[in-house]
């Protein structure tokens, strides 16, 4: 974890990992440390850009957040972020949002940007039926904001899972039913070439808060 620079607050936990010796420090930051050692090569200002993005974001009430290590074979810098679901009512929810950025422009993705994300929703209420894989997948779509749309992809994969003796015998869970979801897509960049990282993540954090009851959901708000 880099070192905060003395005077600066951020309102959330820093939810990014650079390469080793790189720096995440803007050069203002870097001038009001007061360690004036070297703090490395900095970083793309387009990545520093999408950082400051997610530093100065409100946290949405009701998800926990937490750093992730972005596997230096995906991207050359990347921000990670676990995202767990509190006080669901019958559901677990979580999942992790990867944002990758590489120096060179990918084919595949069109851009130097591409965020990678996975969901997950067990319940032992809830059933799973051969319309969940396409009503979970339409209903991502309804939800997602700040993308691309011909690049959105991905795989809806359900699950049954039924326990048998001693895990039966202490399980609360029997029998439970799940929904996995993992989606890729290249985000909108702004007029710098950067995206809005805050608005990925949240909105991923506001996907994750809709599977606890689809009987709730309310429509998206696309500004």
């Amino acid at each position: 974890m880099i070192p905060l620079p003395l005077g600066y607050c951020w309102t959330m936990a820093e939810i990014y990992a650079f390469p080793a010796g790189v720096s995440a420090m803007t050069p203002h930051m870097q001038q009001s440390a007061s360690d004036n050692s070297d703090r490395g090569v900095p970083a793309p200002d387009v990545v520093l850009r999408a950082v400051e993005s997610v530093r100065s974001m409100t946290p949405r009430k009701g998800v926990s957040y937490r750093e992730i290590a972005v596997p230096a074979s995906m991207a050359d810098y990347g921000i990670g972020v676990q995202l767990g679901i509190e006080d669901v009512s019958h559901c677990t929810v979580g999942g992790w949002l990867l944002l990758l950025y590489r120096e060179r422009v990918q084919e595949a993705w069109d851009s130097h940007w591409r965020c990678v994300a996975f969901a997950s929703v067990t319940s032992d209420e809830r059933r799973v039926d051969d319309l969940t894989a396409s009503l979970t997948w339409d209903w991502l779509e309804r939800m997602m904001t700040g993308v691309q749309e011909e690049t959105l992809g991905g795989t809806v994969s359900l699950n049954q899972n039924t326990s048998f003796g001693t895990l039966a015998r202490y399980s609360t869970q029997e029998r439970s039913h799940g929904c996995e979801l993992r989606v890729s897509w290249t985000p909108v960049l702004g007029p710098d070439g950067s995206p809005d990282a805050a608005m990925q993540i949240d909105g991923w954090a506001r996907f994750l808060q809709t599977l606890d009851d689809n009987d709730e959901l309310e429509e998206p708000n696309i500004d």
